[in-house]
C-alpha cells in the first residue's frame, strides 16, 4: 500500500483546521481534500477521489467535540473499548463500519447502516432514518441449512437487531434477500414460553419482508414452536415474505413435554402467533408447512369461567389478516381461539391437513406429517365448556369476525368451522368444500360460491343443532345470496331464528335438508335445480321436530320428489300448524314422483303449483289449500 508523503498529510491537516473554524460542527473525513499533491505517475490511483472503505480509519472518536458530525467511510475498530461521545454527536454512514465496541451517546443520531452484531449502542440516541434495512451479514445470520446451534444463534441475533432498532426509534424493519433457518423449538405448548423462543415483534413496529425473504423453522422433535410472535403489543405489522415450517422434516416421535403432558400429536407449532395484541396487521405473507397453525390468534391467558378477562390481561383485538397465501399447514391454516374483531380478507387458504392417518398392525396410530384434527382452512374455535345444566365456562371467547373475498381449495376436513363463535360474517368467498358449525350464533353467510371438488362431499353449509338442558346454542343465522353446486346436500339447517333466502342450489342430491330440530325460521326465494339422476328439493331428516317455520316463494326443479316429508313432527303434542309452504313452485322431471308427505303432522301447503300431485300417507292435520297440481 502506498502511504501519502508528509506534505500531503500537512495539506489535509490544514484543510480540516480551516473547515472546523468556519462551521459549528466538526466533520471527520477520511477522503483526501480537493487539493492533492502530485506524485509520480506510477503512484497515482486511477480515481483520485475514490475511497477504500475497507481501510482502517485514521482517527478515533475519543477527541471529537460536542455537536460534531462524524462521517464513517472507513473501518473503525473500537477493539473492545467503550466510548462516551460528547453531546449531540451525529454519526453518518458513507460505506464504512464501526465494530467491536460500545458507543454511549448523549443526544445525537447514528445511521442504521452502521449497526451490526459487534457494536453496542446505548444512551440518548436515535436512528437517522425510521426505516432500518436489515443486512444478514452484519448480524452474523448464517443462511441455508445449518445446525441446531447455529440456527439458535440466528434467532438470537435477529432478535438483538429488532430490539436495538426498536429502541433507537425506528419503526420499519426491512428484510430483503435472505434464506435462513431459526431455532424456535419449544418443549411446552405455552404462550409465554413460545414467545420467549420466537422472533419477537414489538409494538408500533413494521416487520417488512419481501418476496426474496425466506424465514424457516429449524427442524425439531419438540411438539411446539412459534416462528414469529406479537405478544401484548399494539400496532404491529408483519408483511411480505415467506414463512416456512418444518412439517416435512419434523421428528414426530411420541413425546411428553417438560410439563409432563403427552404431546404425541405434535400439533402446536405455529408460524405467526398473535397473543393478546391489539391492532395487528398481517399483510401479504406466504405461509406454509407448519406442524400446527399457519396463524393463530389468542388471548394473553385463559379467561375466568364467566368469560371475563383476568385482571391485567388482554385478548387480541382488531386483527387484520389480508392478502396472504396460507397452505399445507398440518392442523389448521388459521385458528382464532380468543379475539374480538378479526378481519380475514383477500387470502388464499389451501390444502390444510392433507395426508391420512396411518396405523400399525395393532391399530396404533403412527405419528407422522399426516394432517391432525381439526384440519380446517379457518377454525374459529373458542375453548369453552357447556355444562349439563346449560351454563357455560367461557375460558375463551371469539366475537366479531369477518371473512371475505378469500378462496378456499383442497382443505382436508373443511374450509371454515364456525365453532363456538359469536357474530361472524362470511361473504364473497370461494369454497370447494364446506362451512360447518358448532354451538355458535349470530352468523351471516352471504354471496359466496360453493363448488364441490367431489360429488361425494356431504354439504356446502351445515348448521347443526346443539342442545343442553333444553337450551339450543345455534341460532340467528342468515344464509343468503349463495351459489351452491355439486354437493350431496346443499344446505343442512337446524337451530332457531334462522333465515335462508335467495340462494341458488344446483345439481345437489338434496337442495335443502331440514334437521332434527328447527324453529322460528324463515326460508324464502331460493332456487333448487338439479339434473342429477337422483335429486330432491326439500328433504327433511326423518323424525325431525319443526315448529313455526315458513317456507315461501321457493322454486324447485329436480328429477325426483320436490318435497319429501317423512315423519315430520310425528311425535308432536301440538295440534296447530308447525310448518308452512306458501307460493312455491314444484317441478319434477317425472310425474311419477309426487309431493310426498308420510307419517307427518301439522303441515300446510298453500298457494303453490306443481307439475305433479300430492301423496299423503298416515299423516295428520295436513292442510292443502289453493294449490294447482298436475300443471
Amino acid at each position: 500500500m502506498n502511504l501519502p508523503t508528509k506534505p500531503a498529510i500537512l495539506i489535509v491537516t490544514l484543510f480540516l483546521f480551516l473547515f472546523t473554524w468556519s462551521c459549528n460542527k466538526e466533520e471527520l473525513f477520511i477522503e483526501p481534500s480537493e487539493e492533492v499533491v502530485v506524485e509520480p505517475d506510477d503512484e497515482l490511483p486511477e480515481d483520485p477521489d475514490a475511497v477504500d472503505t475497507n481501510l482502517a480509519c485514521g482517527f478515533t472518536l475519543n477527541s471529537i467535540d460536542a455537536n460534531s458530525t462524524v462521517v464513517i467511510n472507513c473501518s473503525l475498530d473500537l477493539e473492545g473499548e467503550t466510548i462516551t461521545l460528547p453531546e449531540n454527536t451525529d454519526v453518518l454512514y458513507e460505506g464504512g463500519e464501526i465494530k467491536n465496541g460500545t458507543l454511549i451517546f448523549s443526544g445525537g443520531t447514528i445511521a442504521g447502516d452502521l449497526l451490526n452484531i459487534s457494536l453496542e449502542i446505548s444512551g440518548d440516541v436515535s436512528l437517522r432514518n425510521a426505516t432500518y434495512g436489515f443486512d444478514p451479514k452484519k448480524w452474523n445470520i448464517v443462511e441455508g441449512k445449518t445446525t441446531k446451534e447455529i440456527s439458535l444463534q440466528n434467532r438470537k441475533n435477529i432478535n438483538k437487531a429488532i430490539e436495538l432498532v426498536n429502541g433507537l426509534g425506528a419503526n420499519v424493519f426491512e428484510l430483503n434477500k435472505i434464506d435462513a433457518y431459526f431455532n424456535v423449538e419449544a418443549n411446552k405448548a405455552n404462550r409465554k414460553y413460545s414467545w420467549d423462543r420466537s422472533i419477537r415483534i414489538p409494538s408500533n413496529f413494521h416487520f417488512k419482508m419481501n418476496s426474496e425473504t425466506y424465514l424457516r423453522v429449524q427442524p425439531t422433535h419438540f411438539p411446539a414452536y412459534a416462528l414469529i410472535t406479537t405478544m401484548v403489543t399494539d400496532d404491529a405489522i408483519i408483511s411480505g415474505g415467506n414463512l416456512i415450517g418444518d412439517r416435512w422434516e419434523h421428528d414426530y416421535t411420541p413425546i411428553n413435554d417438560i410439563a409432563g403432558v403427552n404431546r404425541d400429536e405434535h400439533g402446536y407449532g405455529h408460524l405467526i402467533w398473535v397473543i393478546g395484541s391489539h391492532n395487528t396487521v398481517i399483510d401479504g405473507v406466504n405461509i406454509k408447512d407448519a406442524i400446527g397453525e399457519g396463524i393463530q390468534v389468542h388471548s394473553e391467558t385463559i379467561r375466568d369461567p364467566d368469560g371475563s378477562l383476568k385482571p391485567g390481561t388482554r385478548t387480541s383485538e382488531n386483527i387484520i389478516i389480508k392478502n396472504c397465501h396460507i397452505s399445507e399447514c398440518r392442523r389448521n391454516n388459521i385458528a382464532i381461539i380468543d379475539a374480538v374483531g378479526v378481519i380475514i380478507e383477500n387470502c388464499e387458504i389451501n390444502d390444510t391437513g392433507k395426508g391420512e392417518q396411518a396405523y400399525d398392525a395393532n391399530g396404533n396410530k403412527i405419528f407422522s406429517s399426516a394432517g391432525t384434527a381439526p384440519r380446517y382452512g379457518i377454525d374459529l374455535e373458542a375453548l369453552r365448556y357447556i355444562n349439563d345444566d346449560g351454563t357455560m365456562n367461557e375460558i375463551n371467547k371469539i366475537d366479531d369476525v369477518i371473512i371475505r373475498n378469500c378462496s378456499f381449495r383442497g382443505n382436508a376436513a373443511g374450509d371454515i368451522d364456525i365453532y363456538t363463535v359469536t357474530n361472524v360474517l362470511i361473504e364473497n368467498n370461494y369454497f370447494d368444500k364446506w362451512v360447518a358449525n358448532f354451538a355458535a350464533n349470530n352468523a351471516i353467510i352471504r354471496n359466496n360460491t360453493f363448488e364441490a371438488r367431489s360429488p361425494d362431499i356431504s354439504f356446502a353449509i351445515n348448521i347443526q343443532s346443539f342442545v343442553r338442558n333444553n337450551i339450543e346454542f345455534n341460532y340467528n343465522y342468515t344464509i343468503t345470496g349463495n351459489k351452491i353446486k355439486g354437493y350431496r346436500d346443499g344446505i343442512k339447517l337446524s337451530g332457531y331464528n334462522q333465515v335462508v333466502k335467495n340462494n341458488i342450489i344446483e345439481d345437489c342430491v338434496t337442495g335443502l335438508q331440514l334437521g332434527m330440530s328447527l324453529s322460528d325460521s324463515e326460508i324464502s326465494g331460493n332456487k333448487y335445480i338439479s339434473t342429477l339422476d337422483v335429486s330432491y328439493g326439500i328433504n327433511p331428516m326423518p323424525n325431525g321436530s319443526i315448529n313455526n317455520v315458513i317456507i315461501s316463494d321457493e322454486y324447485i326443479e329436480v328429477t325426483n320428489r320436490p318435497l319429501n316429508l317423512r315423519s315430520i313432527n310425528n311425535g308432536s303434542a301440538l295440534t296447530t300448524n308447525q310448518l308452512t309452504f306458501d307460493n312455491c313452485e314444484f317441478v319434477t322431471s317425472s310425474n311419477n314422483f309426487p309431493l310426498y308427505i308420510n307419517n307427518s303432522k301439522n303441515i300446510t301447503v298453500k298457494n303453490s303449483k306443481s307439475n305433479t300431485d300430492f301423496e299423503v300417507i298416515d299423516s295428520h292435520n295436513i292442510n292443502l289449500t289453493n294449490n294447482s297440481v298436475n300443471q
